[in-house]
Order: structure tokens, then C-alpha cells, then sequence
């Protein structure tokens, strides 16, 4: 990618943002990272109480739903094996 981006702009040119990874939260624990990070681990999923299978139930349905979408499926928590969701990140408030 760096040679295209040279060959485009020029052999001067630099280019230091490659490889923007987004962020991922897992939904039951705090963990938070990037989604190189939680595909480089796989754990085995930690039982839940009753309550909580049921919110990671919906989960898999709505990842189910975006998958037939075209959506490509995020990986698991690294730490604890359930479902993580991508972070939006707000920018509204960065200084000018």
C-alpha cells in the first residue's frame, strides 16, 4: 500500500495513517480495542446468567441479519468470547 501511495504522489510524499483500525467494545466485559487485536485471540465463551444469554441471543441474531447483508462479522472479546460492537467515535467536540 505505502509503494502505491509513493507511486501516486510522488517518491517525496509520506504517509504515516495506514491501516485505520476501528475500535471494538465487548458487550458483557469492559475489555475495548482494535479489531486486529480481538481477532488475534479466540477464548471459549464464559456462561452467562440467564439474563445476559438472552441479550447475546439478540446479538447473534442482529450480526446474523447484517451478515446476509454483506456486513462482514465482527470478532469475539478476547477476553471473555462474546460479542463485541464497533465504537463511533464522536469527533464533535476535537478542538479546531
Amino acid at each position: 500500500m505505502r509503494e502505491l501511495v509513493k507511486h501516486l504522489l510522488g517518491p517525496g510524499a509520506t504517509c504515516s495513517n495506514f491501516g485505520m483500525d476501528k475500535t471494538l467494545r465487548c458487550t458483557v466485559c469492559t475489555w475495548r480495542g482494535a479489531w486486529a487485536e480481538a481477532a488475534a485471540v479466540r477464548v471459549q465463551p464464559v456462561p452467562l446468567p440467564p439474563a445476559l444469554e438472552e441479550i447475546q441471543y439478540a446479538y447473534e441474531q442482529k450480526q446474523a441479519e447484517e451478515e446476509q447483508l454483506g456486513a462482514h462479522r465482527a470478532p469475539p472479546c478476547p477476553q471473555c468470547g462474546h460479542h463485541t460492537l464497533p465504537v463511533h467515535l464522536k469527533r464533535g467536540h476535537a478542538a479546531v
